[in-house]
């Protein structure tokens, strides 16, 4: 079984990645498709287009880019040894497919890409994704008619947020009717990626339709009242049933379609799992104790746990959890992450990161100043936009350089430490902050992080965790949740630890997140103010 492999398909905002994995969990191959570099003329930048609120991405391109990372991963892996694909796709995003996709999925020409084939059979031909801010009217509307924010994210792990599914569907119900009624089914980024290699409509898996403010996360079924709030059309009857993400005795009965098997070589027993979001594969792929904590420091922040005791919180979400439907994991969201770094970087730093690192460590902590900076509306708290600082007599981005770079990188985890406590989540002695993303190389933030947090700080000997849990739950569809975890047993991913916390510098840092906690409850309250004007 050592020659099998397994292929996780990682469909991130900025890139492709396809990931191959042996029988024993090892790394064979693995191949990135950048959207702006290598499929240029579809005209994004970091992956997606705006129009003022509007954040979309090209169907097409994300179809080109399967092409192309299978093109490349073929000299590299014998496909006819690959016995199970899977993978995530970023969340909330939704596909609309033309009446007619399905059959044209079931006839492909092996000769011809799948893009040539599929692109022009989408009735929204630019899917809005997870950055869309054009829906707050829905927005607001749901939790209206519902009963308010609090009782939303009760029966759905979640307030309701613009990126969310369902009111980007119902945008489109509203505003393009005529595409919509031309729409035979309304799918996740996840599920469409794995409808191509099945060569029918997957479905949704749980802990991905969490995250559409549709589902009941207790339940596990659509919510009626909501699938039908704005008119008597039931968009339920466009994405089907939500199923687990993994079937738990037994492994996946799907198997690859046909077009594959012609065209790459698979062989036709390959089975194809139900994919999932970008944030519940990476709980997949680092395999998480309860009392460990996820820290992805990517274009966006995510703080990713499994929650056992459930406290569902506007400012948090609570999903299905991919491993196990019965529990849930809470995962809390932050649009300003590497993207505010890499702002101060470029502008305070000259560009450069060892510029950047080493203002981190050799600043002395300013405990007087705290502040933060907002390049777009944050998800947590909702709406902070700008700057804040607790400095009376000096604009934040006034400061020196290096007391800017300092106060708002420690602003962003002073924040996370905050919102991570009121989501309820205490940790013991024996809790790991696990770092992952682009960001958590950078050992200077990390050596910070550490200190906000009180908690050791460990990074995985492995990058690209989401492709990985994709491959992980190839494995599975193949050989089942047991399996699974009997091979992780025996071949845990390493984890290397990378800092502990200063004591006197965690005891500062405390004082500092209450002062953080006030200056944000002001800031809030003064955006509030002005909002009543």
């Amino acid at each position: 079984m050592s020659e099998m492999y397994y292929i996780g398909i990682d469909l991130s905002t900025q890139a492709l990645k396809a990931l191959v994995i042996d029988h024993s969990l090892q790394l064979v191959s693995e191949v990135c498709i950048r959207y702006d570099d290598d499929l240029p003329h579809f005209g994004t930048t970091e992956g997606f287009l705006k129009e003022n609120d509007a954040v979309t991405s090209p169907v097409e391109m994300w179809i080109e880019a399967l092409d192309l990372a299978l093109e490349r991963l073929s000299p590299l892996v014998d496909f006819k040894k690959v016995l199970g694909i899977c993978g995530c796709a970023q969340q909330h995003g939704t596909v609309y497919t033309k009446m007619g996709f399905l059959s044209s999925m079931q006839s492909l020409n092996s000769t011809l890409p799948l893009s040539v084939q599929l692109g022009p059979h989408i009735s929204v031909t630019n899917s809005p994704i997870w950055m869309d801010d054009s829906t707050a009217n829905y927005c607001h509307y749901m939790e209206k008619s519902i009963g308010g924010p609090h009782l939303l994210c009760e029966l759905t792990g979640s307030r309701a947020h613009t990126r969310f599914s369902a009111h980007q569907i119902q945008k489109v119900l509203s505003e393009m009717p005529d595409k919509y009624h031309a729409t035979e089914q309304i799918l996740l980024v996840s599920n469409f990626v794995g409808s191509l290699f099945a060569g029918m409509y997957m479905p949704i898996d749980l802990s991905d339709g969490s995250g559409m403010n549709l589902l009941n996360i207790f339940s596990k079924k659509w919510i009626k009242e909501l699938c039908t709030l704005y008119s008597d059309v039931d968009i339920s009857e466009k994405i089907g049933l939500p199923v687990p993400t993994i079937k738990s005795n037994c492994e996946n009965d799907v198997h690859i379609s046909p077009y594959f098997v012609h065209r790459y070589g698979f062989i036709p027993e390959c089975r194809i799992g139900n994919f999932t979001g970008d944030n519940p594969a990476t709980l997949v792929g680092m395999f998480v104790n309860s009392n460990d904590m996820i820290l992805s420091l990517g274009t966006s922040d995510v703080l990713i746990s499994v929650a056992e005791n459930v406290r569902p919180s506007p400012d948090i979400h609570v999903f299905c959890n991919p491993l196990d439907s019965n529990n849930h994991m809470f995962i809390i969201c932050y649009k300003n992450g590497s993207l505010v770094r890499e702002k101060l970087k470029n502008d305070y730093c000259g560009g450069s990161w060892d510029k950047y690192n080493e203002i981190l460590l050799n600043t002395p902590i300013n405990s007087s100043v705290v502040g933060n900076y907002f390049l777009q509306p944050e998800i947590c708290p909702a709406g902070l936009l700008g700057t804040m600082s607790s400095n009376i007599n000096c604009p934040l981005l006034s400061m020196e350089p290096a007391d800017v770079v300092r106060t708002v990188t420690e602003g962003q985890f002073l924040s996370k430490c905050h919102d991570l406590e009121c989501a309820g989540f205490v940790p013991s002695n024996s809790s790991r902050l696990i770092v992952v993303g682009g960001g958590s190389v950078n050992t200077a933030i990390l050596s910070i992080i550490s200190d906000i947090f009180g908690m050791k700080v460990f990074r995985a000997d492995h990058s690209n965790i989401a492709a990985r849990g994709g491959a992980y739950l190839a494995f599975a569809s193949a050989n089942g949740l047991e399996a699974l975890k009997g091979a992780i047993k025996e071949n845990e991913p390493k984890l290397n630890l990378v800092c502990c916390p200063n004591e006197q510098n965690h005891e500062t840092y405390k004082k500092m997140k209450d002062k953080y906690v006030l200056l944000q409850k002001q800031t809030l309250c003064s955006m509030s103010n002005l909002s009543n004007f």
